[in-house]
């Protein structure tokens, strides 16, 4: 008999090409890294608060963190399903908050 070892890592990646709900936590997973995947200016004013059917929901300061990171959203796109591994966000929607 054969045994396929994979690690539970992979085997996480896998589900969440199929899953939403595994993509979902991957995405949410994207807190540890946002410094590194916005920059450390735009992470000190931001935050993902949702994701449900490939929109992303980030929370920002005010309206020039809002300006900020939609001018750099297809960016940010691009940087976060890199970090993913797959093509999970298709749009993201800001929300002024604290």
């Amino acid at each position: 008999m054969k045994w396929n070892h994979r690690t539970i890592g992979q085997i996480f990646n896998d589900l969440a090409k199929s899953s939403s709900l595994f993509r979902k936590i991957r995405v949410f997973e994207l807190n540890k890294d946002w410094g590194e995947i916005v920059g450390e200016p735009i992470a000190n004013h931001s935050s993902i608060v949702d994701f449900s059917e490939g929109t992303l929901i980030i929370r920002v300061d005010d309206g020039m963190w809002l300006n900020e990171m939609k001018l750099r959203e297809k960016i940010l796109l691009e940087r976060m399903n890199s970090s993913l591994g797959v093509e999970a966000i298709k749009r993201i929607r800001f929300r002024i908050g604290r």
